[in-house]
């Protein structure tokens, strides 16, 4: 009795503390609403499956039947997306946890195995493998066991063939191929640790680390004979390899080994022309290359100084090599290649072109295109060393056909085709201003960090685009097929999310929302739209979102826009205050659906825009655009005439407006909080304070000096430091810290290496020092966006403190501090 006694007060705490961790959550930032993501339909198109997207979470799968379509027939949470699929005999198999469920439909009975490492599915086999406590067990599609395969420690599946390893009682281990409905042993060794890397039509590589050393060695099996070759000793572990097929049945192997950290006690000594300064931080990330041939049982390393890296682009002879330092001066955003091809045969090398910062090449690697000199293309065909240019100004992707005939380019309301025999490059008209995006081609980076790609499409088929007008926010779908587009969505100005295509034109599932109109998913079929789910049907309140387009310029002439948003409850004849959220071009949130809770909720962290309209402020967003001016200039000026713009909508308190920003967005709020009188109070978060110093800083989140951030990336400046000396001081806000006037609130991750912590705390000091209004908030463990949810709760709920003290007059302790 006294053992229940105890259970029952443990359960009855454990009750009582989980309701209380729930309750850390202020109510006014609890989420009730979602958006609709990652939608599937059954092959018998009866059932629709999605997950739920909160504001932290995604893992909330819905399985609804088409023929009631306002029916949830199955719910669970803890599911995770990519866990999901369909049985071709309409079941659905999932992830719960550490569970594996197979729900049996129509009846819905749910069938469970608790404790699963992982589950496979094989389509072509129509069956279900699963691992639980060391057993392989195989199932039907009904979840009926066919076989069971005993002491098995590890799975791996590639295409449509199983791997798995199993122990016996001496500590030996087997390798196993499942392939075509029966196992077979590939391979023995006394280490657990073994996987097949690589499979084609004439072997197999198994890669095998040592228990005791923990190095790794690489091993080729034939398919024919069942001969083993060992391709490489054993190395220092390996975090992952790359292996390709050359000519004459040789291969092209590329080790990543582990990288080793620094000695510490050692001088460091930097190089006024040393191109590769961040190696002074991490070590240099140089892999190993080799070609090794089975049938002549022989390895050699590719060894090039200069040429440290090679790619495999798909072709059987020439590799891509190239010098990731050449000529890196970190100015640029995207660095550029000097392009050699490696001859594997020859063990030759031959300058190619100094390319674009994008390099592509068709699935053969006959091919190599680059977008040069902002003004035109390069097509280099890699065997002969000839090269042609196409006169074409756009720098979007571009994708071969799997055939090696023709070039796609996407465009601005156009698509580009080049036809490479002939030479010709011809246009097809889409929609005037829609940014055209090919989405079922496929890309394939060939060097993990720099921006080397595959890229195909299949011509046999329709192409799939997506369009999107930036400037208008619409959205429309088009096919493509080699002579003419035309629509498969037609424009509208809702939100098209969560398209899956894998149907073809014929066949699309999609979800169409918008800032007043919940996620609504969407089967289109033979251009008949039909609504499957309707979500959030208790959300009444999106109803009474209105929002207004404000149009207006800034003092350059450019037209500009800004989105209010107005109270759930806005009434006439009453003044509201008004909160002002900042970054660049803040228009896309026009048809937005808003959900609610604490999560990553655009535009700007640390606020929920539902949330505040709900608590009876306006919500203004207007666009920012630089210029020559500098940033912050530019900012103060569009954000001054977007207010400007509102000055007949009386039903705005003036008096009782706030302006907030995060990253950039913080940086502008810092800047305008030097120079307006505008706001009443201003919220900045992770913001640069000193311009000078962070373009002289070295960025531990790129991992690269930051000087490309201010002359080509998101700072736009109108150049180098040097050259601008007095643009870069008037833009900072530190040096204007005492023009002030405004109350401040700041906040970062003192773990935030993008914009380093200390920027914000130099922006405190400077404002302390001239006896301003200030409170800054520094999470020690954190970084430049929250993400543990303490600190989130924290954040959100301090600035809605802030904002209810400065707009509403509400008294709140620890900010009352500030005024003793």
């Amino acid at each position: 009795m006294k053992a229940i006694l105890i259970c029952v007060s443990l359960i009855f705490f454990c009750l009582l503390h989980s309701q209380n961790k729930e309750q850390e959550i202020p109510d006014s930032l609890q989420r009730h609403y979602y958006n609709v993501s990652f939608p599937r339909i059954s092959p018998n198109e009866h059932y629709v499956t999605f997950n739920k997207a909160y504001d932290r979470s995604s893992d909330t799968m819905v399985l609804i039947n088409r023929n009631n379509r306002d029916s949830v027939i199955f719910e669970s949470g803890k599911v995770l997306a990519n866990s999901i699929n369909f049985t071709s005999n309409n079941n659905l198999m999932m992830s719960h946890g550490k569970n594996f469920q197979l729900l049996i439909l129509p009846s819905l009975q749910m069938k469970v195995w608790e404790n699963v490492t992982n589950y496979y599915w094989l389509p072509h086999d129509k069956l279900i493998f699963i691992l639980q406590d060391r057993k392989l067990k195989i199932l039907n599609e009904n979840g009926e066991e066919n076989s069971l395969i005993n002491d098995v420690i590890s799975v791996k599946k590639i295409d449509d063939v199983l791997y798995f390893v199993t122990e016996d009682d001496k500590k030996n281990y087997s390798l196993y191929e499942w392939n075509l409905k029966q196992d077979k042993k590939i391979y023995s060794s006394p280490n657990s640790k073994m996987e097949v890397r690589y499979r084609d039509q004439d072997g197999l590589f198994i890669l095998e680390q040592d228990e005791s050393s923990k190095k790794a060695q690489l091993i080729y099996r034939k398919s024919t004979d069942d001969k083993l070759f060992l391709c490489n000793d054993f190395m220092d572990s390996v975090n992952f390899s790359q292996i390709s097929k050359l000519n004459d049945g040789k291969y092209f192997i590329h080790f990543f080994p582990e990288l080793k950290s620094k000695s510490k006690d050692e001088v460091e000594v930097w190089y006024g022309n040393d191109n590769k300064i961040q190696t002074k931080f991490y070590n240099d990330y140089i892999g190993k290359y080799f070609i090794w041939s089975p049938k002549e049982e022989y390895s050699c390393e590719i060894l090039n100084e200069r040429l440290t890296h090679h790619a495999f682009i798909g072709n059987n002879r020439y590799l891509l090599s190239f010098d990731p330092y050449y000529q890196h001066d970190y100015t640029k955003r995207f660095q550029t290649f000097n392009l050699h091809r490696y001859d594997t045969l020859l063990d030759k090398y031959d300058f190619m072109i100094d390319s674009g910062s994008m390099v592509f090449s068709d699935d053969n690697g006959k091919w190599i295109l680059t977008y040069q000199n902002k003004e035109k293309w390069i097509l280099y065909e890699v065997g002969t060393l000839n090269f042609y240019e196409i006169q074409l100004d756009t720098h979007e992707n571009a994708y071969f056909s799997k055939d090696g005939k023709r070039i796609l380019f996407e465009g601005i309301g156009e698509l580009f085709e080049y036809d490479i025999h002939k030479k010709k490059l011809s246009n097809f008209p889409l929609k005037s201003g829609y940014r055209a995006k090919i989405k079922n081609g496929t890309m394939q980076n060939v060097l993990s960090s720099y921006n080397i790609y595959r890229s195909s499409y299949d011509s046999s088929n329709p192409v799939i685009i997506e369009l999107y007008d930036r400037d208008h926010i619409k959205n429309a779908w088009m096919s493509f097929n080699g002579k003419m587009a035309k629509d498969i969505i037609e424009v509208t100005d809702d939100d098209i999310t969560s398209v899956d295509w894998s149907g073809g034109v014929k066949k699309l599932l999609y979800v169409k929302s918008n800032i007043n109109k919940p996620p609504q998913l969407i089967l289109k079929k033979h251009q008949k739209e039909e609504i499957v789910y309707e979500s959030n049907s208790l959300d009444k309140e999106a109803k009474n979102i209105f929002s207004k387009t404000i149009l207006y310029k800034n003092s350059q002439g450019q037209s500009l826009q800004g989105i209010l948003l107005y109270p759930v409850n806005f009434k006439e004849g009453k003044q509201y205050p008004m909160i002002v959220t900042i970054y660049q071009k803040l228009r896309y949130m026009k048809n937005k659906y808003l959900v609610d809770g604490i999560g990553m909720n655009p535009p700007t962290e640390g606020i929920n825009v539902r949330n505040l309209l709900r608590k009876g402020y306006f919500v203004y967003m207007p666009d920012i655009v630089f210029d020559s001016r500098g940033t912050g200039r530019s900012a103060l000026d569009c954000v001054t005439n977007a207010m400007n713009a509102l000055q007949d909508y009386s039903f705005i308190d003036f008096k009782k407006v706030a302006l907030i920003g995060h990253s950039h967005g913080g940086y502008e709020t810092n800047f305008i909080a030097t120079q307006s009188n505008l706001f009443a109070t201003y919220i900045s978060g992770a913001g640069n304070s000193d311009l000078v110093r962070s373009y002289h800083s070295f960025n531990y989140n790129f991992n690269r000096p930051f000087f490309w951030q201010f002359e080509d990336g998101q700072y736009e400046m109108p150049g180098s430091f040097v050259e601008n000396k007095i643009i870069y001081i008037d833009n900072s806000p530190i040096y204007h810290a005492e023009m002030v006037q405004k109350p401040i609130l700041l906040w970062t991750g003192k773990k935030d290496y993008n914009i380093f912590w200390e920027q914000t705390m130099e922006f405190y000091l400077g404002l302390r020092r001239n006896h301003k209004k200030v409170v800054a908030l520094f999470y020690p463990n954190d970084e430049h966006s929250l993400s543990k949810n303490n600190n989130r709760i924290d954040l959100y709920s301090r600035i809605s403190d802030w904002l209810d003290f400065y707009l509403k007059n509400k008294s709140v302790k620890w900010i009352d501090k500030m005024m003793e």
